[in-house]
């Protein structure tokens, strides 16, 4: 009761009075709340939390960028989606203005022991690309939010449990390919990471793909190659993400001036900072942080 009271008090539901207890032999589970949340209905960002139940982030439109424990962070892209598993911070401190991503509160239990070992997919805490099952179960799902009644009810719990059984589907595909990696393929991700550990270490500011390369006895062909192949972006992505990440902090957190924050950054004035701003955000820098701040 007190999960549910928890989760209940967490965010509006779609539907009213809506909780659903789903039971089979895989898994037994209960819905407390889904919603659809866009820029055109709320912010799109939220409060550094955690919570007892499990939380689904399915990125509709645009990407999140969400910080966790310990300074990691985790990108959801367009059209994938992740699992926050219970007892985690998280927080989204990144999306696309227009955006939008359906959210889903939940608890898991797994009665069976042969099924145990997929419940810990759950808690990967990894970005995952939809399917088009998935896609395709969730427009059912939102066109049954308007009314409910015992029928339609029935069948929204049947248009859930197959939902869930698509993700826990999606990721154990994922799993397995990850498991099944060559030795050379885990050499590479291996690498990747370390790359991407030292990025953060200097919060992408003054560094250059040149200095990955220097870093790591490799070539800036060869570092370029490996982020693209590995992680889909760019090393000189990585670095920037990295950088804009740092910024919007110092913005938000201290009082400096920008022409001061675009000091520390070694851009060579608070334009060329700006320029570099709305590269990724659909505003500047002063209105960033005035509307943040309110």
């Amino acid at each position: 009761m007190k999960k549910e009271n928890e989760a209940r008090s967490v965010a509006p539901q779609i539907y009213p009075d809506f909780d659903l207890q789903i039971n089979n032999p895989q898994m037994n589970c209960r819905i407390f709340w889904a919603r659809m949340v866009s820029s055109e209905n709320e912010s799109l960002f939220t409060q550094y939390t955690k919570h007892t139940f499990y939380e689904i982030q399915y990125a509709l439109k645009g990407h999140i960028g969400m910080a966790l424990e310990n300074g990691k962070t985790l990108t959801v892209e367009e059209s994938c989606f992740t699992i926050i598993p219970p007892d985690t911070y998280h927080q989204v401190v990144d999306a696309t203005d227009g955006g939008a991503r359906f959210i889903m509160a939940f608890s898991m239990d797994v009665p069976h022991e042969k099924f145990q070992k997929r419940l810990a997919y759950f808690h990967s805490l990894a970005s995952h690309r939809e399917s088009d099952m998935m896609r395709h179960l969730l427009s059912l799902i939102l066109e049954k939010k308007e009314s409910i009644s015992w029928v339609r009810r029935e069948s929204l719990a049947a248009l859930i449990e197959s939902f869930l059984f698509e993700i826990w589907s999606v990721m154990t595909l994922a799993h397995q390919k990850t498991a099944s990696l060559t030795d050379r393929e885990s050499d590479k991700l291996e690498r990747i990471q370390q790359m991407q550990r030292f990025i953060h270490r200097f919060n992408g500011i003054g560094l250059t793909v040149s200095d990955i390369a220097a870093e790591f006895h490799m070539s800036e062909r060869h570092v370029s190659r490996l982020f693209t192949e590995i992680t889909g972006h760019s090393a000189k992505d990585a670095i920037n993400h990295e950088k804009l990440k740092k910024l919007e902090e110092l913005v938000l957190s201290t009082s400096l001036s920008l022409s001061e924050i675009a000091e520390l950054f070694g851009f060579c004035d608070e334009y060329a900072m700006n320029k570099f701003f709305r590269r990724y955000n659909l505003t500047n820098l002063s209105d960033f942080r005035r509307l943040r701040k309110k």
